[in-house]
C-alpha cells in the first residue's frame, strides 16, 4: 500500500504540507494536499492531528514510500521498478489490442 500513485504525488505533498481539518466535534482529519478526500488519518484533537504529521502511521507510511520511490527495497514491497515494467507492458498490450 502507498499513498501516493508516482513520486511527483510523493514528492508534492510531504507530512508538512498535509492539511488539517475539522469535520465535526472531536473529529480532526489530516488530509493530502493534492486531494482533500484522501484522509490519511483521524484525531480526535488538533493537536494529536499536528503530531500525526510526524509521528503515525500515515508519516511511517511516507517514508517507506520515500525509500520505494528511490529503489530501496521496503520489507513486503514489490519495487517500484517493477511495478513501472509491468504498467508499461499492459499499457503496450493496450495499445495493440486497440489498434
Amino acid at each position: 500500500m502507498s499513498l501516493h500513485h508516482t513520486p511527483e504525488d510523493h514528492d508534492a505533498d510531504p507530512p508538512a504540507k498535509w492539511e488539517i481539518v475539522k469535520v465535526a466535534d472531536r473529529c480532526w482529519h489530516l488530509v493530502s494536499s493534492l486531494n482533500s478526500e484522501a484522509v490519511f488519518e483521524y484525531c480526535t484533537t488538533r493537536k494529536a492531528a499536528e503530531a500525526a504529521r510526524t509521528d503515525s502511521s500515515a508519516a511511517r507510511l511516507y517514508e517507506q514510500e520515500s525509500r520505494w520511490f528511490r529503489g530501496e527495497p521496503v520489507a513486503n514491497w514489490k519495487p517500484y521498478a517493477v511495478i513501472v515494467a509491468e504498467r508499461e507492458r499492459r499499457a503496450a498490450w493496450l495499445a495493440a489490442r486497440a489498434g
